[in-house]
């Protein structure tokens, strides 16, 4: 057995809307319930998880920013598709979202969040110098995490090489020096690749782009924080497929 805390009001909601995963233990504050957290506190009975009233000082010391709400989930209970058969050479309109190094759990779970909100089928990363998927990225996922898989693989380059092999285009996104993203086709099945919060795509997974892309600025000398960026690219994709039907 796997488990996770999820903590927050907005992010516990959305763990249950989402239904995703198996809900272990509901950490409530104790005293008066406001609407929202009666409202967890149904959902949680509704799914017989056990559910403990607890002292502001208990919660705290698990983590800041609760809210009154702490949620321990079974992780391994996520329905999780082999990355393998999401690679489908028939599949059409697929997204496939490449995080190459992003270390900010925060960021991971925004950039998660983006992929749910906006179609991606699937969001991947290197098991090696990346953000853990700890409490603070599947809060900041709200809800995300339990709706797109998440994958950590030992080799991006190597999936990289699966996918196109499978007929996917792979764009990766720079700072400056590609093609305007507004003038990609972004209509097939695509590969997105977001470097890194410093030093953005490693050598070698540029080298494994079909394109490079940029996103338009006034000021190219501040730059997108990666999980903005991501959200910026994934909305041109969805954009550029509306206007293709």
């Amino acid at each position: 057995m796997t488990d996770e805390f999820l903590y927050g009001i907005h992010a516990v909601r959305s763990f249950f809307r989402a239904g995703g995963g198996k809900p272990r233990r509901l950490l409530l504050k104790s005293g008066n319930l406001g609407p929202r957290l009666r409202e967890i506190a149904d959902e949680a009975r509704s799914l017989d998880c056990e559910i403990e009233s607890c002292e502001r000082d208990q919660l705290d010391a698990i983590t800041s920013n609760h809210q009154g709400v702490v949620l321990y989930i079974d992780s391994s209970s996520r329905s999780q598709v082999l990355l393998e058969d999401l690679m489908d050479e028939t599949a059409t309109g697929r997204i496939f979202l490449v995080l190459d190094g992003v270390t900010d759990p925060r960021n991971l779970g925004a950039c998660i969040r983006s992929a749910a909100t906006l179609g991606a089928s699937a969001v991947i990363a290197p098991r090696n110098n990346s953000a853990p998927l700890n409490a603070s990225a599947i809060k900041a996922s709200s809800g995300g995490v339990d709706i797109t898989p998440y994958y950590q693989v030992a080799n991006i380059a190597r999936v990289i090489q699966d996918l196109k092999k499978a007929g996917y285009w792979v764009i990766g996104t720079v700072l400056e020096d590609g093609k305007s993203l507004a003038q990609v086709d972004l209509t097939g099945n695509l590969v997105l690749v977001v470097g890194s919060e410093g030093k953005g795509l490693r050598r070698i997974t540029r080298e494994s782009c079909d394109f490079l892309a940029t996103i338009p600025m006034f000021d190219g000398s501040l730059g997108f924080n990666v999980s903005v960026a991501t959200g910026i690219c994934l909305y041109e994709i969805q954009r550029q497929r509306e206007l293709a039907t």
